[in-house]
């Protein structure tokens, strides 16, 4: 590509291209792979990731030569390189950073004097195993310096699989990965998910594109997108052929990266590369997720461990599914002994309950729980099981019961039904409104279950039950229809009950919060946040454990620029979720998301409204963050003019401007604020309307003794709020006296916050979220196959 072409001519050579290894290809890199494992070797040399680039990728290294210990570089294959020097460099499994290790040398291309440093480079290894020297090409570059060269990376993850990372290259990369926000310094994704060309479409967006393609001030463009693409499908294609487990067919690469590549008239050309090779972490066996409903639905219940004299957790438990309303006739404690506890009927083992339970609730900790396990599962009785106890795999010693536990499973599914499902261990269990049971153990003078109230259209999702109990307790109003705790996740995982609550209709938006995922779930996950979000519902996602053990990897390799906690938010957030930060963030993304759904959302605009000038202000100035951009555009000529006849209406006419944050001051009462929402919400600029009421005006009624008063805020906001087709959000910024304000139009429906920057934030996060969702529901309706007429199937009657 000449310097004056476009920059993307160079794509016109790959038009529809598949991100697949051709056979040939494959073959070819099986082979290379095939040679090292039975050299004993785990790590590629530099020139055999050369050798892979180019194979795959077509792209050319500098001319290069291999010299074994004890062997020199011949005069003839010497003169074979162009210019007047050459790199010398160690070929060493020991050396990764050669210049840190002085294991590279530039020399004049003289034979005499590259055989002489060739025998000199490797004495300086001492002790160091060296396999030899590689004499390469010295690379004469446009230009050096910041920005200059790009690192492309593959590795294989337990928990997401194969990923690629790119950035720029050399320590640039890893430097900028600390410092900058994710997804700006480096870009990454799954391969399994992920075509070269949206690959670079995530790569556009990073600082390192910006710099390379001299979109930033002071800089050139040193590389052409078409370029860029060939080098993302080769690592993506060997990524999803040889990055797997690949059984008996031979080694899995662990990693694979180039670092740096450089530039020479839009080109990449490698200078640097390593290559590991280990076991890719393997398919676990599949689990009947049929089985999940009836987990959350079941027909008949056990529970085991309920204790006769006091009251333990599996006594509460059994209280708790009979307080439901949980038929009686299908409900059993398992305790030999006794014929009924609390008015439920008592069996003495799970063999001996008349009939084949949906699900067994085991609240108490055997000395062997791997064979009370597998009685149960050999009595064929049992559909799905929650396991409450904790400490299995936590405690000092618990590891190797675990491991059998785990092993009795597996074993189960076998079966011809696959054996029963297990929740936990290590978990609160399910609150299920559909299913009528609820196995929290918390008192209920602790944490009201609010068994009365009508569940709302949401879902929580967690490993950590405190996480959950905690978060009821903050949206105390939430009353989620399901909430559901994996604990330890012995065998159902996240993606499996995130796919089965997704499927649901009665639930709109679901909170999911984790720690950890079970072996290649991360992957299955993202395609069930993919699954769900596509149905048009909301994912709140939040992951914990920000500490990723890659950063005290190599500086500058894969593994130290793409934590697993970075792909992790980067993969979840491409699949549709809404990633979130912090707890408050979750809560109040989860509140939004549930009161919200049936609104139409589908732009970045708000309209405010405030009886304070410090609140519009303030809300003014938050309409853009980290992740979210909202405008605050100027009211219609029609709006403003129907501001202005209400303002005079109520006498505000002389103390406020009609505009766009509207501050009525604290002399407007509830007639005039319901007539500037009103006026907001049918302009067409306007996406959503945050309305802020600072309660301790004496205009309003906001004591407890007004607030059920006709035309309170109380009941003027959720009325707004049903009859509007837009979100219509609410600001109660003062003490614990307006608590009672603020929960009341909470009950209502309408979402509130108690600061009007903070309903900015999460506000901005959550239409952003579903304008992103809607334009590209738009681009992938515009780039759909259309049907002609001619084509479309003649209609059969039935």
């Amino acid at each position: 590509l000449a310097e004056d072409e476009s920059p993307d001519a160079a794509m016109l050579e790959f038009p529809g291209q598949e991100t697949e290894l051709s056979r040939a290809e494959a073959h070819a890199v099986a082979q290379m792979l095939d040679g090292v494992y039975q050299e004993g070797r785990r790590q590629l040399y530099e020139h055999e990731v050369y050798s892979l680039v180019e194979l795959v990728g077509a792209i050319s290294p500098p001319r290069h030569q291999f010299v074994t210990v004890g062997e020199s570089i011949t005069c003839e294959a010497l003169d074979a390189f162009p210019g007047n020097r050459v790199v010398l460099k160690i070929v060493s499994t020991e050396v990764v950073h050669k210049t840190e290790a002085g294991a590279v040398v530039f020399v004049p291309k003289d034979v005499d004097t590259v055989n002489r440093e060739i025998k000199e480079l490797i004495t300086r290894q001492g002790d160091r195993h060296v396999a030899g020297v590689l004499v390469v090409e010295f690379v004469e570059r446009a230009k050096s310096g910041f920005g200059q060269e790009l690192f492309v990376g593959i590795r294989s993850t337990r928990e997401f699989g194969a990923i690629i990372a790119a950035g720029l290259g050399g320590i640039d990369t890893e430097y900028l990965a600390h410092k900058m926000k994710p997804g700006i310094a480096v870009a990454k994704a799954l391969t399994a998910d992920t075509s070269a060309e949206e690959f670079l479409e995530l790569f556009k967006k990073t600082a390192a594109y910006d710099i390379m393609t001299g979109r930033a001030r002071g800089h050139n463009r040193v590389v052409s997108d078409g370029e860029l693409q060939r080098c993302f499908q080769a690592f993506i294609a060997v990524a999803r052929r040889f990055c797997v487990d690949r059984g008996e067919e031979g080694p899995d690469l662990r990693e694979l990266e180039v670092n740096p590549f450089a530039f020479s008239n839009q080109r990449l050309i490698p200078l640097d590369g390593r290559g590991q090779l280990a076991p890719a972490t393997k398919e676990p066996a599949p689990r009947p997720i049929s089985k999940v409903q009836n987990l959350l639905e079941p027909r008949s219940i056990a529970v085991m461990g309920v204790s006769a004299k006091r009251m333990n957790f599996g006594r509460i438990i059994l209280g708790n599914v009979r307080d439901c309303g949980f038929p009686p006739d299908h409900l059993y404690a398992i305790k030999e002994g006794p014929e009924e506890i609390d008015g439920v009927r008592c069996v003495s083992g799970v063999e001996a309950l008349p009939e084949r339970v949906d699900l067994l609730v085991i609240a108490t900790a055997s000395d062997n729980m791997p064979q009370l396990i597998k009685d149960v599962i050999d009595s064929q009785k049992v559909a799905s099981v929650i396991l409450i106890p904790g400490g299995l795999g936590e405690t000092e010693g618990s590891g190797d019961v675990k491991a059998r536990l785990r092993e009795v499973i597996v074993e189960s599914r076998h079966r011809g039904d696959g054996g029963p499902v297990f929740l936990g261990p290590n978990s609160m269990g399910v609150r299920s409104r559909p299913g009528n049971y609820d196995t929290f153990f918390i008192p209920p003078l602790k944490l009201d279950p609010r068994r009365d109230a009508p569940p709302r259209r949401a879902a929580l999702i967690s490993q950590s039950g405190a996480f959950v109990i905690t978060r009821m307790s903050n949206i105390e109003l939430l009353d989620p229809s399901l909430a559901v705790t994996l604990g330890n996740q012995i065998d159902l995982t996240i993606s499996d009950v995130l796919r089965n609550i997704g499927g649901r209709e009665d639930i709109d938006c679901i909170g999911v919060y984790v720690e950890g995922f079970n072996d290649l779930d991360g992957l299955a996950f993202v395609h069930a946040v993919r699954d769900v979000t596509d149905r048009g519902k909301l994912v709140v996602f939040y992951k914990a454990g920000r500490t990723a053990p890659g950063r005290a990897a190599t500086a500058g390799h894969t593994a130290s620029v793409a934590g697993d906690y970075d792909i992790c938010q980067t993969a979840v957030a491409n699949a549709g979720a809404v990633v979130t930060d912090t707890f408050n963030e979750f809560e109040q993304l989860i509140e939004l998301g549930t009161a919200l759904h049936g609104k139409k959302a589908g732009g970045r605009r708000i309209g405010a409204i405030s009886n304070a000038g410090f609140e519009t202000v303030g809300m003014a100035d938050a309409i853009r963050g980290v992740r979210y951009d909202l405008e605050m555009p100027q009211l219609s000529e029609s709006t403003v003019q129907r501001i202005t006849k209400d303002l005079a209406e109520f006498r505000l006419d002389a103390l406020v401007n009609p505009r766009n944050p509207l501050d009525l001051t604290p002399m407007a009462n509830e007639k005039a604020y319901e007539a500037c929402i009103r006026a907001m919400i049918d302009d067409e600029g306007i996406d959503a309307v945050i309305v802020g009421a600072v309660p301790l005006t004496p205009q309003l009624l906001t004591t407890a003794d007004e607030l059920e008063k006709p035309g309170a805020l109380t009941e003027l906001l959720p009325r707004l709020l049903r009859e509007s087709p837009k979100p219509l959000i609410a600001v109660i910024d003062s003490g614990q006296p307006y608590e009672a304000m603020a929960r009341a139009i909470r009950a209502g429906g309408v979402p509130v916050f108690r600061s009007s920057d903070q309903a900015v934030r999460s506000v901005g996060r959550y239409l952003c979220h579903r304008a992103a969702r809607a334009e590209a529901k738009v681009v992938k309706a515009a780039s759909s196959p259309k049907i002609r007429p001619a084509d479309q199937p003649e209609k059969v009657n039935a």
